[in-house]
């Protein structure tokens, strides 16, 4: 039973004393192993709350949880749905290109049970089940890439890797950091990325075919992802196809083109019609140009830069990896090896397929900047990994003592923003509908203690079709337009307003440039009702 164990990405090795097939055993032992990888993925979402927590207070910069969750329209798309569901509205709901159906719904609806409905809690336990979720794939990874060790071995080594999930939300202020805490912005392509691998490691017919699956519905639902993978891919193919032949690479290309025959499937069949507008609407050069001059995600402090180009440091480490791994693969066949030149050429030969194609903005590029850190910690060896997730630990509990607001969980949990608190205030009982541009009907609505919706529309005054339920506009009228001329979306025309509708019977304010155009006239709120075709209840 005992045997020799290859412990790193090297090659080296040492005698430990292992089962031959890692997990397998008496009953017992299944039960404890699975207890504590149950364990341990219950740790990483509680460390991940303490996170959130931690950062949950401070200064406006420091506060991603306000910044970032609460006052990003895109990101309470998921929340504002199953409020949708909970609440029995008509369901005609219109994403992005990414739309967010597989992984980030499911989570997204497991956080609103366990939160009871409550905004505050639902971003906290999404962030949770996220990282909990990231920590799993890393761990799968391991698992199947070195079978022969210990439980503990597969866990040290996969929470290493995932150490920086936890550490960059606390260093610095770019919102970088904190996407894969997110409902949305593209959490099921980080989730594949880091788990893809799985795939090709599995050893079961039937476990290939759930990764497969959810791999599938992952790229269905969030394209990018595919422009990311692909081309490595490619280039692995390349790399086993010149060395061991085309038929060595027969088998995996055929599972490959089944899960992208299935993901294209999905989407043409099911995922189409949620989508806003095509994927090809991000391929326009004149946008391309005009993102090019913000492509880097500033941040708001010196570390978070420094952070940043470290990155970018990394990446470039990930693609000379891929060369070394590569020319280890052509000597050797092993898995590992092949792993890891994927591993190493997703970030910049990712980066480049976006530049191809004219998307690149600074919203995809976690996988250049982020992920690439997490492909160099999974080459950490077994024997240096207590170490180094020691040490990790420390430097977490550091920073936690250091950056902590426990005193300030206010400004987190229960917030609700100047604009928000004016429209509770000032809004007559029984106008708690209305109207507002995209970039301010969500965030403004979704903390309100009153429950006041909005219905976004363009600035020229049609509906808005992004990321928003379409039947809102023809399921109640609404009574009042907030118009915003301080920043955001250009306001709604003005103009077009009042030859529409007439002067507002009030002009509310909510400070500078902020107004509230109210309506009490019947004759108005009837012309209001037949412009925008509201159902006749």
């Amino acid at each position: 039973m005992l045997q020799k164990i290859p412990l790193d990405h090297a090659g080296s090795s040492s005698l430990v004393v292992a089962p031959r097939t890692g997990f397998a055993g008496d009953e017992h032992d299944r039960w404890r192993r699975r207890a504590l990888v149950l364990v341990s993925m219950i740790a990483a979402a509680l460390l991940t709350a303490l996170v959130f927590v931690v950062r949950a207070g401070g200064d406006a910069a420091a506060n991603w949880p306000v910044n970032w969750e609460l006052w990003s329209s895109d990101n309470g798309v998921l929340f504002q749905l199953l409020q949708d569901v909970a609440a029995g509205r008509v369901l005609d709901w219109s994403f992005s290109p990414q739309v967010y159906v597989f992984p980030e719904l499911p989570v997204s609806a497991l956080a609103f049970v366990l939160a009871g409905g409550d905004v505050y809690a639902y971003y906290l336990l999404v962030a949770a089940i996220n990282n909990a979720l990231l920590f799993g794939a890393l761990l799968l990874v391991v698992r199947l890439l070195f079978p022969g060790a210990r439980v503990t071995a597969h866990l040290a080594r996969a929470a290493v890797a995932w150490l920086p999930l936890v550490i960059l939300p606390l260093v610095g202020t770019a919102w970088m950091f904190s996407f894969h805490l997110a409902p949305t912005y593209y959490f099921g392509m980080y989730l594949v990325l880091l788990g893809a691998p799985a795939l090709h490691l599995a050893r079961s017919r039937r476990a290939r075919r759930v990764i497969a699956c959810a791999i599938a519905l992952t790229a269905a639902s969030n394209p990018l992802v595919l422009v990311f993978a692909v081309p490595a891919l490619v280039l692995v193919g390349v790399l086993v196809a010149w060395r061991f032949g085309r038929r060595a690479i027969g088998r995996p290309a055929w599972w490959l083109g089944g899960v992208l025959g299935a993901a294209f499937v999905v989407r043409v069949v099911a995922f189409t019609g949620l989508q806003g507008t095509s994927p090809f609407t991000y391929v326009d050069l004149d946008l391309f140009r005009a993102r090019l001059d913000g492509v880097w995600p500033h941040a708001a402090d010196p570390p978070g830069n420094l952070i940043l180009l470290a990155g970018l440091l990394a990446a470039v480490g990930c693609l000379v990896g891929a060369v070394l791994a590569g020319r280890l693969y052509w000597r050797r066949r092993e898995p590992r090896h092949l792993v890891a030149v994927w591993y190493g050429l997703v970030p910049l030969v990712g980066l480049a397929g976006t530049i191809a194609l004219l998307i690149t903005h600074q919203y995809y590029l976690w996988p250049v900047l982020v992920a690439p850190m997490i492909f160099l910690l999974l080459a950490v060896p077994f024997r240096a990994a207590p170490w180094t997730l020691a040490t990790g630990l420390v430097a977490l509990v550091a920073l936690v003592v250091t950056t902590s607001s426990f005193g300030d969980e206010g400004r987190y949990f229960g917030h609700r923003s100047a604009e928000t608190r004016c429209l509770d205030d000032v809004l007559p009982v029984g106008h708690e509908i209305g109207y507002a541009t995209f970039s301010d009907a969500r965030r403004l609505s979704l903390t309100s203690e009153r429950g006041i919706r909005f219905i976004p529309l363009k600035s020229s005054g049609v509906q808005a079709t992004w990321l928003t339920n379409l039947d809102y506009l023809h399921a109640d009228t609404g009574t009042f337009f907030y118009l915003n001329e301080v920043w955001g979306e250009p306001v709604i025309d003005k103009d077009l307003i009042t030859r529409s509708f007439g002067a507002p019977d009030q002009v509310l304010g909510c400070g500078d440039r902020l107004a509230i155009w109210l309506y009490d006239d019947p004759a108005k709120l009837a012309r209001i009702t037949g412009h925008f075709h509201v159902r006749q209840r």
